[in-house]
């Protein structure tokens, strides 16, 4: 029989649609509820993300901050790659780097329709990788910064993935299948990466309905053989994507299919969310909780706190899986 399993480590994982300073009183909230991780959104037209990364790890004293996800179109890679090795001077060893493709929320607004994401996402992770190991790129060196700084890529698709895995300290994995997690991590600890998975918890009637809202920028973005799946039609998805957009997103819920919470949520009560958490703590070495709500942030997170703790108590690999 599994033994119980040490504390499962968690983090928070903010868009930046509130004021910076509610994001620093909701970053100390989740410290003090022991998260050792602090993820922030970089969407463009919301708060800027290093702005509100520097303030939270001033007002912090132990979490790990981090940009999740930012992209190689909206801001230059070099510059990047100066941004975050700034918030690893002012705090050495607490600061991750995060990359992806970026989404539709981000690019659209931008006016941005990269062809070739995947090219610039590995083109962006190696220049980043080489300015914050003291190497040169061209013309471009970071001759001040001598620290270490994780990296992590995050992407649905199996090619980014792949990717992550062979090259990135962490995965960020995000609106995974929980019947395909095992199978996914397991492939990417193949190639060396550890995984930091992000899965909300509608452990009641109001939250599988705050959950649904925000799988409107999961459903857009999602590879086509995901939209099947869950029976996002073409007619559906223009109608989510135009209510998103527009920053509808409880017009957006209206056309999603609930479906997506079965497959993509851990759902249930507090108690069978806890189980289902436990049954796959070997399929990951971070937790990560999102964040979106203004009006619940607080209560949200105590009680997802709640049953982290109680899925730490549970016999790993054990817990029974609900959906």
């Amino acid at each position: 029989m599994s033994a119980t399993g040490p504390r499962i480590p968690w983090g928070v994982w903010f868009e930046p649609t509130q004021p910076v300073r509610r994001l620093v009183e909701l970053a100390k909230l989740a410290e003090d509820l022991g998260a050792e991780v602090c993820l922030v959104a970089d969407e463009g037209t919301e708060r800027d993300v290093y702005v509100a990364l520097t303030a939270i790890l001033a007002a912090t004293d132990r979490l790990v901050v981090g940009p999740a996800i930012t992209n190689p179109f909206s801001r230059h890679p070099v510059t990047t790659a100066a941004a975050v090795a700034t918030l690893a001077e002012m705090v050495p060893g607490r600061v991750w780097h995060g990359l992806g493709v970026g989404g539709s929320r981000v690019l659209t607004p931008l006016g941005l329709e990269p062809e070739r994401p995947f090219s610039a996402l590995a083109d962006a992770f190696a220049v980043n990788r080489r300015l914050l190991t003291g190497r040169r790129v061209g013309d471009a060196h970071l001759g001040w910064f001598d620290g270490t700084v994780p990296m992590a890529v995050a992407g649905r698709g199996p090619r980014v993935q792949r990717f992550a895995a062979s090259e990135a300290d962490w995965v960020i994995l995000s609106a995974k299948a929980l019947a395909d997690l095992p199978e996914a991590a397991s492939a990417i600890r193949h190639g060396g990466a550890r995984i930091a998975w992000s899965a909300y918890l509608a452990y009641d009637d109001t939250e599988r309905r705050r959950a649904l809202r925000h799988f409107a920028y999961m459903a857009l973005d999602a590879p086509a053989d995901i939209r099947r799946r869950v029976g996002l039609d073409e007619l559906r998805a223009a109608r989510v994507r135009r209510a998103m957009l527009a920053g509808r997103l409880e017009e957006a819920a209206e056309h999603l299919p609930e479906s997506l919470l079965d497959l993509y949520a851990i759902s249930g009560t507090p108690a069978e969310c806890a189980a289902a958490i436990a049954g796959l703590r070997g399929s990951f070495d971070l937790f990560v909780l999102p964040m979106n709500d203004e009006e619940t942030c607080e209560q949200h997170m105590e009680s997802s706190a709640a049953i982290l703790a109680v899925a730490s108590d549970l016999p790993a690999g054990e817990g029974r899986q609900v959906g």
